[in-house]
């Protein structure tokens, strides 16, 4: 402590060492850090007058000295281009473990304990979750990180130290009065203290999941992995993902075999309609179903793997919720004070929201309806040159763009409406995103099929008859369905990952010309090499991570573009299958190399999207039937002297049988697992008994390193 005191009375005398002089401590690589970004005034280490300290320099210091103040390992260090100073907090391995027992009390941090089996030995991810108590420490199971904690709850620990959430926990104080609902990390950003704060990815774990998970392609995904470094809510994103991709397999090679048949058929007879297209439209409509009940087990079994049973009841109020003036606190005799939202307001936001999105959706259906024009009197054009394929092409690409500029602008009217409606929880935010994101998705994906598949032939647009050549509409909703899915799925793979890269590659190259240019002005080379950055400084180049909603949001649409018309595209599933088994890499990547490390969030569900998925399988019976009913004339080969009433029948009957199979499905399977209920009643069982028997266990005095009064590491040697 006397040298810390003696530091903090010479840099109130004046008596300041320049970032870049200051040795750059080295800790183990197991620790995780936290990042905050201070503005540099120039170049630091060239200032002479010590005595005068810079503006950034006064404003940084006091916080550094709260940090050592608080037992937390703090580094320094400038960017190359000394415009950034960069700040790296870390926590001991004993100040970790003082902090997770409070938050364990909380129920905001648990751990794995030990599980061994008959022979003793120790089985991975095997054992109870239980809150964290430092006299149980040898019962855990440690990470597979090589620490007790993992880097992700190390993170969880950092920000629960450095954002008072418990007097107990001896925090830095940064900020001695937060506004209402900031958090005081949020608040030196609002304050313009710091320019930005995050999350620094782990090396060493990082490096093994993309060793282990971006470049291989034969072996299953690490999904224990995946949710130790990134929480519960992405890992269980990836579960689904790559239980959609296998379930895919199946619809993929029945598609093939579809269109070698429709191929064959239109070689013949010159239609490609044949008697295989009724019984592939009933087999997908059953196969949606059998995926969604499916999904359903396996998403149970996960929660009780991860012990995310309960999570949605633990849940805190979003901060915007805290901040918004239409919030209003009351007191009740049974739970005390609480937040809740103005009803009057509330019922106002929502009447908005409904407004906005039926505007939208008209304005969908009229430039459908437009392009659909736009397309007929194309081709009537080139027909006389046999170009019409081309017009129709161009019709389809145009029906696809439109499709992605209607999303991308009401992606940002979307965030303004929920915003407005000022939701308490962040699953009802999302929620009630989501619900808002489908009724406008439902039309804008998928309209301009529908359009052709039940409109064209049936009603004039805009006072004009687009019916189709012979009436028959199969071969054009095929070109228009092949032509916006395709496309949407090549450009929206190509921009996901390729606007983050893309980004980043054109800040770093301004950088260094930036950097190149001081150089020539003070008349050194600059034709030479640029210093690298340092870790800190490539993360801080980093977009932010989006959130796993935009990644549900492309996977869901395509799942209504393999189900509701599977007739007219049979290879839909096909190139689904392709593009899921790139995408999982291609967000893999995202993850790790394109974007900052995320916060580690638990989820006990995929939420609304299940409602979601559950109605697109529904409504795929009813476009599937009406598709071969009315569209195609599929049916005639097995029933070839029917009326038109006889049609209707036929139809409804069908359609009727495959709701029933559903209905019967999900009553089937809506029980969870009897397997992963067993075994998680198991481990609970053998919790309760190794915590009743431990209970006097002595604590622990040893830690692996700590802290010694001056706040460098300490080995006890």
């Amino acid at each position: 402590m006397v040298r810390r005191a003696k530091e903090r009375r010479s840099r109130k005398g004046g008596d300041y060492a320049p970032v870049d002089q200051q040795p750059m401590r080295r800790y183990p690589e197991t620790l995780a850090s936290l990042c905050l970004v201070f503005e540099a005034e120039g170049e630091e280490s060239d200032s002479t007058n010590k005595k005068d300290p810079s503006m950034s320099q006064t404003i940084r210091q006091p916080i550094v000295d709260k940090l050592r103040a608080a037992d937390l390992l703090v580094r320094e260090c400038l960017s190359r281009d000394k415009d950034e100073t960069f700040v790296l907090v870390s926590a001991s391995e004993k100040r970790q473990k003082a902090v997770a027992e409070i938050m364990g009390e909380r129920g905001l941090l648990k751990l794995r304990l030990r599980q061994q089996d008959r022979d003793g030995k120790e089985q991975r991810n095997e054992g109870a979750w239980t809150p964290f108590k430092q006299h149980l420490q040898p019962l855990y199971e440690p990470s597979s990180e090589g620490s007790l904690f993992s880097s992700a709850q190390q993170l969880q620990i950092l920000e629960f130290i450095l954002n008072g959430d418990d007097e107990r926990a001896m925090g830095p104080q940064l900020c001695l009065q937060p506004k209402p609902g900031n958090k005081p990390l949020d608040q030196l950003l609002e304050d313009q203290v710091v320019l930005k704060w995050f999350r620094m990815h782990h090396r060493s774990a990082r490096e093994s999941l993309v060793q282990r998970w971006v470049w291989q392609w034969k072996t299953m995904q690490p999904i224990e992995a995946i949710r130790e470094y990134f929480g519960e809510k992405i890992a269980l994103y990836f579960v689904w993902l790559g239980y959609y991709t296998t379930m895919l397999w199946i619809p993929a090679m029945c598609g093939i075999i579809m269109t070698i048949t429709q191929i064959a058929s239109h070689l013949t007879t010159g239609s490609m309609d044949n008697p295989w297209v009724p019984l592939y439209c009933c087999f997908i409509c059953v196969w949606a179903v059998v995926f969604i009940s499916g999904w359903r087990r396996v998403e149970r079994t996960y929660q009780y793997e991860w012990d995310t049973l309960t999570f949605e009841d633990e849940e805190e109020d979003r901060p915007a919720f805290v901040k918004n003036k239409w919030t209003e606190e009351v007191v009740s005799d049974f739970t005390g004070m609480k937040r809740v939202p103005n009803d009057f307001w509330r019922t106002v936001a929502l009447a908005t929201s409904a407004i906005v999105v039926v505007s939208f959706i008209g304005a969908v259906i009229t430039a459908v309806c437009g392009i659909a024009l736009f397309k007929f009197r194309l081709t009537q054009k080139f027909e006389p040159f046999g170009l019409s394929p081309v017009g129709k092409a161009i019709g389809g690409g145009c029906q696809a763009l439109s499709i992605m500029v209607f999303n991308k602008i009401y992606q940002v009217v979307l965030k303004m409406l929920t915003d407005l409606e000022n939701w308490q929880t962040d699953t009802q935010y999302e929620d009630a995103t989501i619900a808002k994101d489908f009724c406008f998705k439902l039309v804008n994906a998928y309209f301009a099929c529908f359009f052709v598949a039940f409109v064209q032939n049936n009603f004039k647009v805009f006072g004009v008859d687009m019916h189709c050549p012979s009436w028959h509409c199969m071969p054009e909703l095929t070109g228009t369905l092949a032509a916006v899915f395709v496309l949407q799925m090549t450009l929206v793979q190509t921009i996901e990952v390729g606007m983050p890269l893309l980004k980043n590659r054109m800040n770093v190259a301004k950088e260094e010309a930036a950097l190149r240019q001081r150089l020539a002005d003070k008349g050194l080379p600059s034709d030479g090499p640029i210093e690298p950055m340092k870790p800190e400084e490539e993360e801080n180049k980093l977009e932010a991570f989006e959130g796993v909603f935009p990644e549900y949001q492309e996977m869901v649409v395509q799942f209504g573009y393999v189900t509701l018309f599977a007739a007219a595209f049979p290879l839909t599933a096909a190139l689904a299958l392709l593009n899921n088994m790139i995408e999982i890499r291609t967000d893999a990547y995202k993850l790790l190399q394109a974007t900052q490390r995320p916060s580690p969030k638990r989820a006990a569900d995929i939420g609304t999207w299940m409602v979601i998925l559950d109605i697109i399988a529904t409504c795929s019976i009813l476009t599937n039937c009406a598709l071969v009913g009315f569209t195609s004339h599929g049916l005639f080969f097995y029933f070839p002297n029917m009326t038109s009433v006889e049609r209707v029948w036929i139809t409804l009957i069908c359609e009727h049988l495959l709701l029933l199979f559903k209905a019967v499905l999900d009553a089937l399977l809506n029980s969870p697992p009897k397997e992963a209920l067993s075994a998680y009643e198991r481990r609970c069982y053998l919790r309760d008994q190794i915590l009743a028997e431990c209970q006097f266990l002595i604590p622990e005095d040893d830690a692996a390193f700590y802290t010694d009064d001056e706040g460098d590491p300490y080995y006890g040697v």
